[in-house]
């Protein structure tokens, strides 16, 4: 249930309701760090309690929320909104990727999963770019009230449809063999515990560059997809307009997922990095120039949807290397570093789009996408030294 008619259109409902761009930057923010908050407890959630309960959470979570865009207008009461907002992503979060790999681990069939989860992010890109062309109509034809309620009703039909997934439990194997002396398998040890020895052994303190390096090339993409909404409103377009932009985005990202399962399993991490970086880098210093509606439209489709073939390349390296009881933690972990640097970012990207606009907001973000190569670049380099010992 990847339905989410509000997406490309929540912002301009904010702007309408009164609320600065500097207020949803802060809005944005709230919802980022109540996802670090949570993120590491849902993950051990996932991992200790299954996978089906810590994404029935986030549904329900999800499905309040989006009563209260209904009920409420004014910031204070947002704020929690988007508190519990983020809270509801954070439950989902890595818990239904570690579902799918473990359940693919259980019948041994773990060198499918980038091209089953390229399949599965593709059409969760078709029905997400779908469900956006619904909430611009559904605003046209009705009322803002009618996406909301379209909103909370497709959160609920999620949480029902997750309780009937069938969630296999493989023992703490991992498709490298190398990873199983990674993790301690003593079932007296918690969780946590074999989390906390992970990361502050070599075998997994060297993930660490490439989550931090990951989520500035994150932080290139993921606020511009939210202020991409009052940056075409201000070039003259209209909410329809608007939402048939970011529905082209996920028809695009569609595509571009089912061709990054052929990526991924044909170029390393490091090639898939580098070339997605560099051309990312060259669109947003195009979006800058603001050379005219119909170039500015196609910066930003690219810019959003070529970020799917690195992003599958990163969760399989990750899968590769960690030891399943503690996939989903794991996963968490590099949310948590992820949502720490975005959240961060919402707020002065609002603050120096609403100072010094777009133009000058979008090189400083291509200035910190390359630099997120540098944690790329760490962890391989590690991994490399660390394989030849």
């Amino acid at each position: 249930m990847n339905l989410d008619v509000q997406r490309g259109l929540f912002v301009l409902y904010l702007l309408q309701l009164g609320i600065t761009q500097g207020q949803i930057g802060i809005l944005q923010s709230f919802l980022f760090f109540s996802c670090v908050a949570l993120e590491i407890p849902s993950g051990l959630l996932a991992d200790r309690y299954g996978r089906k309960h810590s994404l029935t959470l986030g549904f329900l979570g999800l499905f309040i929320s989006g009563i209260g865009f209904l009920l409420f207008s004014d910031f204070i009461p947002f704020a929690f909104i988007f508190c519990l907002f983020g809270a509801s992503i954070a439950m989902g979060s890595g818990a239904d990727r570690a579902l799918l790999y473990d359940n693919l681990l259980a019948e041994n069939r773990t060198e499918e999963y980038p091209r089953i989860i390229s399949r599965a992010r593709a059409i969760g890109a078709v029905s997400l770019g779908l469900s956006m062309l619904l909430g611009g109509a559904l605003q046209e034809a009705m009322s803002w009230n009618s996406v909301y309620i379209f909103f909370a009703i497709s959160k609920l039909i999620g949480a029902i449809m997750v309780s009937f997934m069938t969630e296999k439990n493989p023992l703490s194997t991992s498709l490298n063999p190398s990873a199983k002396s990674r993790v301690p398998n003593r079932e007296a040890e918690g969780v946590f515990n074999s989390l906390v020895c992970f990361f502050r052994s070599k075998n997994g303190a060297f993930l660490i560059p490439l989550f931090i390096g990951f989520a500035l090339f994150e932080l290139s993409t993921v606020p511009l997809f939210i202020y991409g909404q009052p940056f075409f409103s201000l070039q003259g377009l209209d909410v329809t307009l608007i939402a048939g932009i970011y529905a082209a985005v996920e028809a695009i990202s569609a595509v571009v997922f089912i061709v990054a399962g052929y990526v991924c399993s044909r170029f390393s991490l490091g090639i898939v990095a580098f070339t997605t970086t560099f051309i990312i880098t060259l669109f947003l210093l195009i979006l800058s120039m603001d050379i005219g509606v119909n170039a500015s439209a196609a910066s930003f489709l690219l810019i959003m949807s070529l970020p799917a073939i690195y992003e599958t390349s990163y969760e399989t390296y990750i899968h590769d290397n960690v030891d399943s009881r503690i996939r989903a933690s794991c996963l968490s972990a590099a949310n948590l570093v992820n949502s720490v640097i975005i959240g961060a970012s919402y707020t002065v990207f609002g603050g120096l789009v609403d100072r010094y606009g777009f133009s000058s907001t979008l090189v400083l973000v291509a200035v910190f996408c390359l630099i997120g190569l540098l944690g790329v670049i760490t962890t391989l380099l590690l991994g490399a030294q660390k394989s030849r010992q």
